[in-house]
């Protein structure tokens, strides 16, 4: 293995943490291949004990549409493996000529403690926290130029165990997202705690308050010494919301509803009281509490036209589903018809 490759190699996560003798013994085992223009490095649905990472050159990343996200090296989210999935989930592909490193996911486990730790758990320590951000389907709605200024943005903020970052019923903030250490998010009714979630580096939360502009619904601990970066109220609304969050009149939505293809439908987050008082001809009633539940009974190749009251609802419930991958609008039933 040339010195130049090493070099790259040592930038790489989870070879950054290494030991110079361990990442030695890694390289011994491992492979750097010269691949062509056009060359498969692995496609879709294939098992894979590898992991690859890429060195140098660019490649596309295709889906189960053929829909592309390139990559290139030297870039931050580059520094993790690719596709870090078996079976996986995506094709990769060389758009130029391009240097792939693979090795063995149990060599790895065995050098960073022999106690079968994985490559995905070793990443935590030094997580790629902008290539999470990045993997997100919101930022398939972001223009390129946003994403510079958006990641320019973020503030670093170091936790200790056992502090609040956010207390339930306190105005929304900041948005967060884990760059090292975990979080519980726990939510209070009356004497009863109940723990919503557990959240691991790479993940983010807070999202809600802030384009909902209601207060937190819940307190997020930290279960673990940590370091969050978070963005303020204003740059999340400008940079990251806004261009996620669409609205279209009634008389859009009763059109694309009559094109039928694809499927459009309107969905009301209010409260099953509140649409028996008021409801909208055509719509169904999933009240914002339970929609991110309902996720999987959604038809990923339909429109969804979310619909509320006075709107702060309805962009809460399109950006959770734009976020999931859906298609969603909020339904702006002031507009002139």
């Amino acid at each position: 293995m040339e010195a130049e490759d090493k070099e790259l190699i040592k930038n790489l996560i989870p070879f950054n943490k290494m030991s110079e003798s361990d990442l030695d013994s890694v390289l011994k085992q491992s492979t750097v291949s010269d691949l062509t223009k056009g060359k498969m490095i692995f496609k879709r649905a294939q098992e894979d004990r590898k992991a690859h990472w890429l060195l140098s050159g660019a490649i596309d990343l295709l889906d189960e549409n053929f829909e592309a996200k390139h990559r290139k090296a030297g870039e931050e989210v580059s520094r993790s493996p690719i596709d870090n999935n078996s079976p996986h989930r995506l094709t990769a592909v060389t758009t130029e000529d391009t240097k792939v490193l693979s090795c063995d996911r149990s060599t790895i486990s065995i050098l960073l403690g022999g106690s079968g730790d994985t490559v995905e758990e070793a990443e935590e320590e030094g997580i790629d926290w902008m290539s999470a951000l990045l993997s997100s389907p919101l930022f398939e709605f972001i223009p390129p130029a946003n994403i510079q200024t958006l990641f320019s943005k973020f503030e670093e903020v170091e936790y200790q165990k056992g502090e609040v970052v956010i207390t339930q019923g306190e105005k929304g903030d900041y948005f967060y997202v884990i760059q090292a250490g975990r979080v519980k998010v726990e939510r209070t009714a009356g004497e009863k705690k109940t723990v919503l979630a557990e959240f691991k580096p790479g993940d983010n939360f807070g999202q809600d308050a802030l384009v909902s502009e209601a207060p937190r619904n819940a307190t997020v601990t930290m279960t673990s010494n940590g370091t969050l970066m978070r963005l303020s109220e204003p740059d999340f609304r400008g940079l990251l919301m806004r261009p996620v969050i669409e609205a279209i009149s009634m008389e859009e939505t009763r059109e694309m509803i009559e094109r039928g293809e694809p499927k459009t439908y309107i969905i009301d987050v209010r409260s099953p009281r509140e649409v028996e008082e008021d409801k909208i001809p055509g719509s169904l009633n999933v009240p914002l509490l339970l929609l991110r539940k309902n996720l999987g009974k959604l038809r990923e190749d339909a429109i969804y036209v979310m619909a509320c009251d006075g709107g702060k609802r309805a962009r809460l419930g399109a950006y959770q589903l734009n976020e999931e991958g859906y298609t969603a609008y909020v339904l702006n039933q002031e507009a002139t018809e």
